[in-house]
Formats: C-alpha cells, structure tokens, sequence
C-alpha cells in the first residue's frame, strides 16, 4: 500500500478504488486503505527541524500550495535549509504566473532560483500557460 498516495489523495491521480485499472483482483484482496498522520512542513511540530539543509520535495502537487503559501516567503520558515529541489507541478497548475508567484516567495525567503527554459519565451510571456506535457524540477540554495 503506497500510503503517500492516501495522505495526498486530493492531490494525487493515482487511485485504488474498484472500478479502476489500477486495483487487480489479486491486489483487492490484499490492500488494506488506513490513516496516515500528516504534519505541516512549517511552524510548530512542522517536518523542518533545525540542523536539515537539504530538503527533496515532490508530493503530486501538494508542493503548489506549499510554496504558494506565506509561510514559504518567510526566511525564518526554512530554517536551516540551504538547499531546496521540486517538482513543479505543471500537469496541476498550467499557468506559469502561478509558478513565478512560488518562485517570488522562495526569492524573498533567501533563495536563489534555477529550472531549466528560465528566460525563454513561455517563461517571459504574459498569461502564458505551460506548453508542455510534463513537470519540472527546479533548484534552489541560499
């Protein structure tokens, strides 16, 4: 049982519910659906602790409303982190003003921002929707 799938359900495509192709018969009688605790990745009880300084984030789309959030603009939020990769998201929020404003955040946190096709013409645009049929990953430091 992939237990991130379940604590990331509104976020995730994948699915083991009947009805679909990714429940087999042999699978149906063996996956068990169970509560996954969840902890923010900010604040009090947060999954940042001091001493981390290097953080992978790819949660199927959960890191759109992590980076997006207020907490992620705030340099005190990230505490010891110097180093930060994610997947962008695109196939959940195909428009690049979104993106940018993530990337606005991580900029007045600290950090400097590189992905690839940074300046290109999609990234310059105004009201440019994401062109492609994939993610990207995108590297930070401070």
């Amino acid at each position: 049982l992939n237990t991130w799938r379940h604590s990331l359900e509104e976020y995730s495509q994948y699915v083991d519910k009947k009805g679909t192709n990714l429940l087999s018969e042999n699978q149906d009688a063996i996956l068990t659906r169970c509560e996954v605790p969840t902890v923010p990745v900010f604040g009090i009880g947060g999954a940042l602790l001091s001493g981390i300084s290097f953080v992978k984030m790819d949660c199927e789309g959960a890191e759109i409303d992590i980076l997006l959030s207020t907490e992620s603009s705030q340099s005190s939020s990230w505490k010891d982190v110097t180093h930060l990769v994610f997947e962008w998201s695109f196939t959940k929020e195909r428009r690049v003003h979104i993106f940018h404003r993530a990337l606005d955040n991580l900029e007045s946190a600290g950090f400097e921002v590189v992905y690839e096709g940074q300046g290109s013409w999609w990234d310059t645009e105004l009201n440019c929707m994401w062109p492609y049929h994939s993610d990207l990953v995108v590297f930070a430091k401070r």
